[in-house]
């Protein structure tokens, strides 16, 4: 009896060895499912379930530095985790942290002092965000409305000695309300900023600069300050800035015998600069400002490759998920700032497109040769903070990284009509997105530049082959009204449905990318929008320097002709 229970027991034993090792066969040799096929699973509901939850109102529109950024950074971790990706960022986190300027606060000795009358401050004067901590007395020159613009041959500055100076500015532009002028009238130009004013009198030698509305078109408004200026960035520009009331400036142009208002009329009239020296005056300006600094992260997941001999490659695919939280000077609709600025295809729709893309990946994990990484990035709003601070403090080696896809605005596909930039920073990309395309179907742009207002630029600096992918702009952008309602997840899902096997096909290649260095067309005459001279440089965008650091410098640009290069540091 022993023998055969034995004999038995030994034969299931054998048995269930046998099916296992059978099974296992069977399981090894079933072909890995193509990336065409794979779309199938790819999920609207899922997709608009996602935008919904980082747009709705609780989110208070995802500013930098805020708790809701916070917690969208929460959600994205915990839904890599979900999908059983490696964390990949500030060992052993899903998190890489970075520190930017959110705002900034001023500080006690804030003062303007027009010939030893003090000005009081928040009625009769503001300091501005972008001043730097200083404090200077001395003589007074009027620059006009404080503009150089040599593509209008028109120089406020011209015949004029601004250096150790402060200078009194109008705001705005000449000919403000003549719809022919070469200013654009009403439109104004990029000459128009603060900021552009303010950096134009540093580069003057201005120490300081007081900027007054100007007599003749707004005479019928309230002669108040600080609303123009509250939306201004912190970055710290080099000069002391105000913004003051025009009725105690203009006592000093009469005191010295100027009729302001004729002035401008006269400058106005054909734009001939009428600036001047205010002999006798002396403006005293301080400033006192305290940047606030505000950690933000970065969330950074990995799919590992399945081939030994390819995972310590990488392909990554980006989005940024920060927006503008309650408006902030980049919002289009000024008026509504103070009111939650949703972001939902700024880009909610993108780090969706991420998060399904992830999902998806991890459900077809022996598809991808390389290793896959997600991303997405905060600061991007501020200037591509995330992207910068990434590739230049890498939580993989960067060296590895054969590709980066960005999606930034994804959620409002129009017509099937999708732009694709970056085509010609690799040489085989346009084939390959046209060959998939086949079957998706979309109406595509293209351009080759691997530059632009988006997170790809960060890593097209280092000699990354880059795709961003793009449906379009819209009236709700950078508004209030970017709200989830308006997504079209379906269309989301067609662009994704091109972009999944984009990521496989750049994982699976035999041969890593080569990058192609694509030759930027150089503005004839002004540069990028027509105004201004033209340099060739890419700043890096990182704000914890004083100067610009240049990530890049353009072929055969003026900056590359100078000697200048990547690395290089401007500070003068």
């Amino acid at each position: 009896m022993k023998n055969k229970y034995y004999a038995s027991g030994l034969g299931l034993a054998l048995l269930v060895s046998l099916s296992a090792v059978l099974l296992n066969s069977v399981i090894a040799v079933q072909p890995v499912r193509s990336a065409e096929s794979a779309v199938a699973d790819l999920s609207a509901a899922r997709y608009l379930e996602r935008v919904t939850y980082l747009a709705r109102d609780e989110m208070k529109g995802r500013g930098d530095g805020s708790p809701e950024l916070d917690q969208a950074a929460d959600y994205i971790a915990s839904q890599f985790r979900t999908f059983g990706l490696k964390a990949a960022g500030d060992d052993p986190t899903y998190f890489q942290n970075f520190e930017l300027t959110t705002g900034a606060d001023f500080g006690s000795k804030n003062e303007l002092q027009l010939s030893g009358e003090n000005l009081r401050i928040n009625e009769d004067f503001v300091p501005i965000a972008f001043s730097n901590t200083a404090e200077f007395e001395g003589p007074v020159v009027f620059a006009g409305y404080g503009i150089t613009a040599a593509e209008l041959h028109y120089d406020d500055y011209q015949g004029i000695n601004a250096n150790a100076k402060v200078v009194v500015i109008l705001r705005h532009e000449p000919q403000e309300l003549d719809p022919a002028s070469p200013f654009n009238g009403t439109d104004f130009t990029v000459h128009a900023s603060f900021i552009n004013k303010a950096i134009n009198a540093r580069q003057h030698g201005a120490k300081g600069i007081v900027f007054i509305t100007d007599p003749n078109n707004h005479v019928s408004q309230a002669d108040t300050v600080g609303e123009a200026t509250r939306i201004e960035e912190s970055t710290d520009f080099g000069i002391s800035a105000v913004q003051a009331r025009r009725g105690p400036v203009m006592k000093l142009f009469k005191d010295a015998g100027r009729d302001l208002a004729a002035v401008q009329k006269k400058i106005d009239a054909n734009l001939e600069p009428q600036s001047f020296e205010l002999p006798a005056v002396r403006i005293r300006i301080a400033t006192e400002v305290h940047r606030t600094r505000k950690t933000v992260r970065n969330v950074v997941g990995m799919l590992p490759g399945s081939d030994p001999a390819l995972q310590n490659e990488y392909v990554v695919a980006g989005a940024h998920y920060d927006h503008l939280g309650l408006g902030d000077r980049d919002s289009l609709a000024p008026s509504q700032i103070g009111q939650i600025h949703h972001g939902a295809d700024d880009n909610a729709s993108g780090t969706s497109g991420v998060l399904e893309l992830a999902r998806l990946a991890a459900k077809n994990k022996q598809a991808f040769k390389r290793s896959i990484v997600f991303m997405t990035f905060a600061g991007e709003e501020l200037g591509l903070l995330g992207s910068s601070y990434f590739v230049n403090h890498p939580t993989i080696p960067l060296e590895n990284i054969t590709a980066m896809i960005n999606m930034d605005m994804i959620g409002r596909l129009t017509n099937d009509r999708l732009f694709v930039g970056g085509v010609g920073t690799s040489p085989n990309f346009k084939s390959w997105v046209e060959d998939f395309n086949k079957s998706v179907g979309l109406k595509l742009d293209y351009s080759d530049s691997g530059f632009g207002a988006s997170d790809h630029t960060s890593f097209n600096a280092k000699k990354i082959p880059v795709l961003f992918i793009f449906s379009g702009l819209h009236a709700d952008y950078h508004k209030p009204s970017d709200t989830y309602d308006k997504i079209n997840a379906q269309g989301a899902v067609k662009v994704l449905s091109l972009v999944y096997p984009m990521l496989a096909k750049v994982a699976n290649e035999p041969e890593r990318l080569q990058y192609a260095q694509v030759q930027e067309p150089q503005p004839q005459g002004g540069g990028a929008g027509g105004y201004g001279p033209y340099f060739g440089s890419i700043p890096d965008f990182r704000d914890d320097l004083k100067g610009v650091l240049f990530s890049d410098v353009r072929p055969d640009s003026p900056a590359a002709k100078a000697g200048l290069k990547a690395g290089d540091l401007m500070v003068q």
